[in-house]
C-alpha cells in the first residue's frame, strides 16, 4: 500500500523529536479503573491485564500492549482505553511480564519478542466471550504485535483478529538499540538502563541465586543487560541471537490483516532501519504512515488533542477521518 507522511503537524511551540517525545509523557495524568484479569501461562507464570467491559454486548474488544518500561497504565494506554470506550469498545490492556504492579511467578522477564504471551492474551479473550478483536501496540509492544501477526498469517482472521494498529515500532531491533546508545539519546537511554535494572533487582530479591546482582552493577548499556540477562532469561544464545529473531521487519511481508503502522520521521529512537517503505509499498495489508513530526509515542498536538489515538480509530473504522 502506499506510504504517506500522514496528517499529523506538532504544534510550532513543540519544535523537535526530543520535545515531542518528553512533553506527552509528563503532562499526561489520567486515571481509569478496570476490572483486573489474571492470565495463566504454559509455563506456570501469570500475566496480569486490566479490563474495561463495554455496555453493548457486541462491542469488539481492543487488546493494548504497552511498550519497554510501561505497563498497563501508561499514559498512551489509558488515553487510548479512553477513547476507545468513548466510541463503544471493549478493551484490554495487559502488563508484560514483570511489569505493572505485580511479578510473576518465574525468572523470565518481558522482551520485545514476546509473541507468545499475546498468543495467550488473544486465547483468554476469545475464551472469554470477545469473538471480534483488534490490536494495538505501542513501541516495543508494537514489535510483539506485528511478530503475532506476522507468525499467525492467514490464522489471525480465523482467531478473530479483524485489524491492528501500532506505532513508533523498533522494526529492528539491533539497530534501535545502537541508536538509543548514541550520546544525543543519553537521557532516554540512561532512563531505560536504570529501570531495567531496578526490575532485575527485584527479580533477584524474587529468586534469591538466580541473578549475577555483581554483574548487574556493572551493566551500563541496553545492549549488555539484553546480552546478560533479557537474552538468556528468555532461551536465546545471547543479544544478537535476540535481535535477529525478534525484530518484527523480518515478519511484515506475512502479515495478513489491515496493519496500520505509525512512525515519526523525527523520533528520537531510530535510524533507517526501522522505516519500512519498500515492504508496505509492495504490502496489501500494511498502511505505512510516517509523519514529519510526532517524536516517539508522542503526537500531541495540544491540551486534550491527542492524534494518534483519532488515528487509530480511524482506521478501526470507529472514527470519522
Amino acid at each position: 500500500m502506499p506510504v504517506n507522511d500522514a496528517d499529523y503537524r506538532a504544534p510550532t511551540w513543540l519544535p523537535g523529536g526530543h520535545l515531542q517525545t518528553l512533553v506527552p509523557r509528563y503532562i499526561r495524568r489520567l486515571t481509569l479503573t478496570g476490572e483486573p484479569v489474571d492470565i495463566d501461562l504454559p509455563d506456570g507464570d501469570r500475566l496480569h491485564a486490566e479490563l474495561y467491559r463495554s455496555p453493548e454486548p457486541d462491542a469488539p474488544l481492543l487488546i493494548l500492549s504497552h511498550g519497554l518500561e510501561g505497563s498497563a497504565r501508561s499514559g498512551y494506554i489509558l488515553g487510548t482505553t479512553r477513547a476507545a470506550l468513548a466510541k463503544g469498545w471493549s478493551v484490554l490492556a495487559w502488563n508484560l511480564r514483570s511489569c505493572g504492579d505485580q511479578l510473576n511467578r518465574t525468572p523470565r522477564i518481558y522482551h520485545s519478542g514476546c509473541s507468545d504471551d499475546l498468543d495467550a492474551v488473544i486465547s483468554w479473550a476469545t475464551g472469554a466471550g470477545f469473538p471480534r478483536l483488534h490490536l494495538g501496540g505501542f513501541s516495543l509492544g508494537g514489535n510483539v504485535t506485528l511478530k503475532w501477526l506476522g507468525e499467525q498469517g492467514e490464522a489471525a482472521r480465523e482467531r478473530g483478529v479483524e485489524a491492528a494498529a501500532t506505532a513508533s515500532v523498533p522494526l529492528d531491533l539491533l539497530a534501535c538499540v545502537l541508536t538509543l546508545e548514541r550520546p544525543a539519546n543519553w537521557l532516554y537511554h540512561k532512563h531505560f538502563v536504570r529501570s531495567m535494572k531496578r526490575r532485575l533487582k527485584a527479580k533477584a530479591a524474587q529468586f534469591p541465586g538466580h541473578f549475577d546482582l555483581q554483574r548487574l552493577k556493572q551493566m551500563k548499556t541496553l545492549w549488555a543487560l539484553d546480552e546478560h540477562y533479557t537474552a538468556p532469561l528468555n532461551g536465546f544464545r545471547d543479544a544478537a541471537d535476540y535481535y535477529a529473531r525478534c525484530s518484527s521487519r523480518f515478519f511484515l511481508r506475512d502479515i495478513r490483516v489491515p496493519t496500520l503502522l505509525v512512525t515519526a520521521r523525527n523520533d528520537p529512537f531510530f535510524n533507517d532501519r526501522c522505516f519500512p517503505t519498500e515492504e508496505a509499498e509492495a504490502h496489501d495489508h500494511l498502511i505505512f504512515e510516517a509523519p514529519r513530526t510526532g517524536g516517539h509515542v508522542g503526537f500531541w498536538q495540544g491540551p486534550g488533542d491527542w492524534w494518534l489515538e483519532r488515528r487509530f480509530l480511524q482506521h478501526f473504522g470507529r472514527e470519522k477521518p
